[in-house]
């Protein structure tokens, strides 16, 4: 077993949480997140795991319902998109699931495994979430970081060249 802690990642594509940041910077780094969902007409649990997922990534905090843009958060902003990749990336390293996932494919001779070896992972490390969801989160989010890759022709989960 991992000796970090393995905690899921929400599902929500990443895209959403920079447009979240977006918003952020035009409201002036603060702002409640009852009023944002209501105002991008998004259901407050959706919006939950926006700001949960631009949490684990660093970019913003949510203290007693606010949503406010940290330092790391306006940097983002302040980047262009070979930047971006790259602080996503090493965000992505610091979390555990991600993490393991990294040090199981390092030890893999090609750096890959199939589909259904890593499905068994995630369900053993978090039984509580599906599997399945869970693998097309974190190929989304690590193909954004250039960290992770899947062929789906093969089947194919692989890290990205390092």
């Amino acid at each position: 077993m991992p000796a970090e802690a393995i905690n899921p990642i929400p599902d929500c594509q990443l895209t959403w949480v920079f447009g979240l940041l977006e918003t952020l910077e035009d409201r002036g780094g603060r702002e409640d997140g009852y009023k944002i969902a209501r105002d991008l007409n998004f259901k407050f649990s959706d919006l939950l795991n926006v700001m949960k997922a631009a949490e684990i990534l660093g970019f913003v905090s949510t203290p007693a319902g606010d949503v406010v843009l940290e330092q790391l958060g306006r940097k983002f902003l302040d980047s262009d998109v070979n930047e971006r990749k790259l602080m996503v990336r090493e965000q992505l390293k610091k979390h555990g699931l991600f993490g393991y996932l990294v040090r199981l494919l390092r030890a893999q001779e090609d750096r890959a495994l199939q589909k259904e070896v890593v499905l068994e992972h995630l369900a053993m490390l978090l039984p509580n979430e599906p599997p399945e969801k869970l693998f097309t989160t974190i190929v989304n989010w690590g193909r954004f970081a250039e960290l992770f890759g899947y062929n789906k022709d093969e089947d194919r989960f692989y890290l990205d060249q390092e």
